[in-house]
């Protein structure tokens, strides 16, 4: 373990002596991976941080989410944050984020779901596109379930699942998380009701995407450095969310 260690160590050592800045192009507001109006969140700090360990400053050019694939084609972006596209010319870094879609429901509800085929008997409220990401099973369910709707306003699906006017939503555990604090939702429901995650969909492991090899080497030189350091995990929890019961952090 030592020797390992300090093979890290010396690896930090020479990255940082020529190292230099980057461009990255990252996606708008996806809180709290994103929140761009502080600089900050769990995704982008977490690139931030394992770049500066090896030997780079990070500009961030801020895109709309859709753009961030045509964005690596502009000869002044270094990278992209985030994707799970993997057809594009640059080098792919190890996994550094984890999404992790759930069904979630109103604990008082006691609705049982075990398989995306149990979600039809229900009314749902999913993130925007929500039947283009989440597998062909899930697509032909929303396409015949006469009680799907989708949202851009994820703030949305908190309020009406806890007005306990819909029965079901899909998103990701710690934008859920987030919004259920937003004030916006809050001012309607006054309280956050106990919920359910029920783990029907499998989690996606996204990768940032560099220019050249070398910077993705030594990023996940860095990666490996954050998260045996403890730092990884406390900057997830820097922001008020936590993993679901049973199941494994990122």
């Amino acid at each position: 373990m030592k020797k390992y260690i300090l093979v890290i160590l010396l690896s930090l050592a020479n990255v940082t002596a020529s190292g230099d800045d980057l461009v990255i192009a990252v996606g708008l507001w996806i809180p709290p991976y994103v929140i761009k109006d502080e600089n900050r969140g769990i995704e982008l700090e977490i690139l931030r941080e394992a770049l500066h360990l090896a030997g780079h400053n990070m500009t961030t050019h801020y895109v709309p989410l859709g753009r961030t694939l045509t964005e690596f084609g502009n000869p002044d972006i270094d990278g992209i944050m985030s994707t799970g596209i993997k057809n594009l010319a640059g080098c792919y870094t190890d996994s550094h984020i984890t999404y992790w879609n759930y069904a979630i429901t109103r604990a008082d509800r006691n609705i049982d779901l075990k398989t995306i085929d149990d979600l039809s008997s229900w009314s749902i409220l999913a993130f925007q596109n929500a039947s283009k990401y989440l597998g062909k099973d899930f697509e032909n369910m929303a396409r015949n379930s006469k009680r799907y709707t989708e949202t851009a306003d994820q703030r949305t699906q908190n309020r009406m699942l806890f007005l306990d006017r819909v029965d079901v939503i899909i998103g990701d555990r710690f934008i859920f998380q987030w919004f259920s604090r937003d004030n916006e939702v809050l001012k309607y429901t006054g309280v956050v009701p106990n919920v359910s995650y029920h783990e029907i969909f499998p989690p996606s492991h996204f990768q940032s995407v560099f220019k050249e090899q070398k910077i993705c080497d030594q990023f996940n030189v860095a990666l490996k450095q954050l998260k045996a350091s403890g730092r990884y995990r406390e900057i997830i929890d820097s922001f008020n969310v936590k993993s679901i019961a049973n199941v494994p952090p990122i």
